[in-house]
């Protein structure tokens, strides 16, 4: 299991200079800047999201409301309470806070190398191994494996792992590799 604290995090802008995004963890891609990249990032104002071509993007959300309009797409309200939701990092976006400041979780990957979910988990939560990448991003205090995560820590277990929660809820994002 590799930690990932979010204590050691740097803050970054986007990459369309309209916001702050803190990223998590990422692995390589072939014929991409990555090949799956989960990160944080503060919504503090209506605006266009950046564009990444050949991406597919999964979001959810931490804090706050957020409007999301996708083009092409129906109009979605993403909440704390609600399920992670899928666009095409292709497509023009915009979201709109509603009300305070939005912080969400990001998981983008290609397509073409990646097959993946990301859903918010209560605990406690036991998987057995499987082929999955599994990624945690800790929401409150959490033992993972027998190891403790603090609010916004994360974790990766390989394929193969299994996976034991238990504490505080968490998102939790599955990546299987293709071939």
């Amino acid at each position: 299991m590799q930690l990932f604290p979010a204590t050691q995090r740097m803050a970054t802008q986007w990459k369309n200079g309209g916001g702050i995004t803190w990223p998590v963890a990422e692995a390589p891609g072939k014929d991409r800047e990555f090949g799956w990249r989960l990160s944080l990032a503060d919504v503090a104002q209506a605006g266009p999201f950046s564009v990444f071509p050949g991406i597919s993007r999964l979001m959810g959300i931490l804090e706050g409301r957020l409007l999301l309009e996708v083009q092409g797409y129906p109009v979605a309200l993403l909440r704390p309470d609600g399920p992670a939701h899928a666009f095409p990092g292709e497509v023009p976006a915009f979201g709109t806070p509603q009300g305070k400041m939005v912080r969400d979780v990001n998981l983008m990957f290609d397509p073409d190398c990646f097959t993946a979910t990301l859903a918010f988990q209560p605990t406690p939560l036991t998987l057995p191994a499987s082929p999955a990448l599994h990624l945690v991003l800790a929401l409150a205090p959490l033992r993972l494996n027998g190891t403790s995560l603090a609010p916004l820590d994360a974790a990766l277990l390989p394929p193969g792992a299994t996976l034991a929660a238990e504490g505080g809820a968490f998102w939790l994002a599955r990546l299987i590799k293709h071939g």
